[in-house]
């Protein structure tokens, strides 16, 4: 059977605690359905924030806050709304902005990444808040299907054996797709050049010492 809609993945979820099938989780009639749709969108929202999923990456420019953050940064760019977690940013000349030059917080009531460096615009690569269900890949159709087993699993069966086994191959599924996950895109080498640091950082210090 295709997996078309979230009903469908919660009754996959319902399948592992051998539960009875849910109709509708959009619409619910029955107290189970009124759980799950209670707890979808959050299993959801977590199970792509725990990993850097593939299918669930995208690449955005963003152009920085008119108004300036305050502590020692430079540049803030507001974060899309489809935002789940952060994969790279790149300045607009395509140069990757390490981690120790950026920090993700609230700037003017917004969810925003500061950063250390000046540039007018950067390049985000993310992990959005996809929701359409035909789009995901099938490993995280089946890990969201034991996330949401694994947080409703008490309240359905009032079994913590029941959480307990759910727990372990929630544990065991994740390791596995989040592994293919990641073998599907080479790791990366990132060069550094401590002369081109040095101009972008404003210092000459050191400079003459160029290491890659």
């Amino acid at each position: 059977m295709a997996i078309e809609s979230k009903t469908d993945i919660c009754n996959l979820s319902q399948d592992l605690l051998s539960g009875g099938v849910v109709q509708d989780v959009d619409a619910p009639t029955s107290p189970t359905e009124e759980l799950l749709n209670r707890w979808y969108d959050q299993c959801r929202k977590q199970a792509l924030r725990e990993h850097p999923w593939n299918f669930a990456a995208k690449r955005q420019i963003i152009a920085a806050s008119a108004t300036a953050p305050a502590f020692g940064y430079t540049k803030a760019f507001p974060l899309p709304n489809d935002f789940i977690r952060l994969l790279t940013i790149e300045s607009d000349e395509g140069q990757l902005i390490r981690p120790e030059n950026y920090q993700i917080e609230s700037h003017e009531g917004v969810k925003s990444v500061l950063i250390t460096t000046d540039a007018t615009s950067v390049r985000l690569r993310y992990v959005y808040n996809i929701e359409d269900v035909t789009k995901f890949d099938a490993m995280f159709i089946s890990y969201l299907a034991m996330t949401i087993a694994l947080a409703t699993a008490y309240k359905i069966t009032e079994s913590n054996g029941n959480v307990e086994r759910i727990a372990q191959l929630h544990k065991q599924h994740a390791a596995m797709s989040k592994a293919i996950s990641g073998q599907e895109r080479p790791p990366t080498r990132i060069e550094r050049s401590r002369n081109r640091e040095a101009r972008t950082n404003g210092s000459y210090r050191n400079s003459h010492r160029i290491t890659f």
